[in-house]
């Protein structure tokens, strides 16, 4: 027992002195540019392309990072991965960017996706063939091959460009934690551990142990939630240059080098390769400088919130629409696009509202007809419940709300409606762009 006690009162100590720590200076960059030499990585395939090769996209739009990053902050280390067109393997890029101990790890890539193939008419030919029949009888019969001219169609095969378009930016997934330990602890017992804002190297933790392992878990949580705070603050600033901003995301894959890098770490999809519009975009000085400054931008209002222990602020676009608009206006200045139906029997309903699948911090707020009912609630397995009456004639309309996109985007809800003795299950998924909408409609 006393040592039971113990144990528990060290972790608690250790959680609180790691949870007071929160201040880090970010004093190295690692930008890598995605595949390199024998590894092209996507190509440009489509009908009428640019030919285009990943290897080479990431190299130009990595190097005017890594310029644009040292304009911006003279005083941080930038280290490229590759400035030349040399293969690395993803074990070679995460082991560079450890060696350096880097504070950030940048990851540039370009996109694709699989491509359909069309097929068109492109001339015609003419071709023999064969008419049979047949003479005689018995042993005597004959076949016989009277041959006639047609005229047939010549076709082509081509290869449909893809129609999605746009910058995305992907995390290691939360399920990928214990690959992401593995680089945290990487059975080296100087890890580096922060203490007072500052590094140090020198620390006689063994993280094989119980202990060890509680600090290795709460390092693993603090780049997965530094990865997502800076991936956000990527894709706000590519939505400010107009570009279409595809979310933050998780691979369901793991990728190496988001897994294995002993820092937060995000890979940027700067484009897909195989949209034309997207491909002349990455390919061009101009695409190319817009995306570095964007992602440097983001880096330096990251390095500013890290350092400053401050919470995140949005771009200037989000708070012009807070400021301008009321309470009406913030949930209508999105559109819905996760609209279900329902048809109901009673005028009264009553609604839970949970977090769908993983409880990773969820917040909305929920309207009915335009009415909020529910402000800024978390979502967990315990329920948040409203009840709703069902006027005919009215639109009955009740509105998802996300008011962040929690660890695991995108923001996901489960609302359970009980009508009389009839229970529905609704399942909504809502973005910082999008509202989820659930219509009501009173049967008979």
């Amino acid at each position: 027992m006393p040592f039971i006690f113990l144990f528990a009162a060290l972790n608690l100590l250790i959680l609180n002195e790691l949870a007071a720590q929160s201040l880090k200076q970010i004093k190295t960059i690692i930008v890598d540019a995605g595949h390199g030499g024998t590894d092209v990585g996507a190509t440009g395939q489509y009908e009428n392309s640019l030919r285009s090769k990943e290897k080479d996209v990431t190299l130009a739009i990595a190097l005017k990072l890594v310029d644009e990053l040292k304009k911006q902050l003279p005083g941080v280390n930038v280290v490229p991965t590759r400035t030349t067109d040399i293969y690395q393997s993803p074990t070679e890029k995460a082991r560079i960017a450890n060696e350096f101990k880097g504070d950030l790890f940048l990851c540039i890539h370009a996109d694709s996706g699989p491509l359909k193939q069309g097929k068109r008419q492109v001339g015609t030919r003419m071709v023999t063939r064969y008419k049979i029949s047949y003479s005689g009888k018995g042993k005597r019969k004959k076949k016989i091959k009277t041959p006639y001219e047609v005229e047939e169609p010549v076709y082509e095969h081509f290869k449909i460009p893809l129609t999605r378009s746009g910058t995305s930016v992907w995390i290691f997934g939360a399920h990928k934690t214990s690959a992401k330990l593995g680089a945290v602890m990487g059975g080296d017992e100087n890890f580096e551990i922060e203490a007072n804002g500052m590094d140090t190297a020198e620390n006689k933790i063994d993280f094989n142990s119980p202990q060890g392992r509680i600090i290795a878990n709460i390092y693993v949580k603090r780049y997965q939630e530094r990865s997502d705070r800076l991936a956000t603050l990527v894709n706000e600033e590519v939505e400010v240059t107009g570009r279409a901003a595809l979310g933050v995301n998780q691979r369901q894959v793991g990728i190496w080098v988001l897994q294995a890098t002993n820092m937060p770490a995000i890979l940027i999809e700067t484009g897909f390769i195989n949209n034309p519009e997207d491909e002349e975009y990455i390919n061009s000085d101009k695409g190319q400088q817009e995306l570095a400054e964007a992602i440097t931008k983001a880096v330096q209002r990251y390095k500013a919130q890290v350092e400053n222990n401050t919470q995140p602020t949005p771009t200037a676009a989000v708070s012009a629409e807070k400021k301008n608009t009321g309470p009406a206006q913030v949930f209508e200045a999105r559109t819905s696009k996760d609209v279900k139906t329902l048809q109901v029997k009673n005028n009264t309903l009553e609604v839970d509202l949970y977090d769908d699948g993983d409880i990773d911090n969820d917040v909305v707020s929920l309207y009915f007809n335009k009415k909020l009912l529910l402000d800024k609630k978390s979502l967990t397995t315990k329920p948040q419940s409203v009840t709703l009456t069902i006027e005919p004639g009215k639109p009955n309309e009740l509105l998802l709300f996300a008011d962040n996109l929690g660890s695991i985007p995108p923001n996901t809800a489960l609302m359970i409606i009980t009508d009389g003795k009839t229970r529905h299950e609704v399942r909504l998924s809502a973005d910082l762009k999008n509202n989820a909408l659930v219509k009501f409609e009173l049967k008979n």
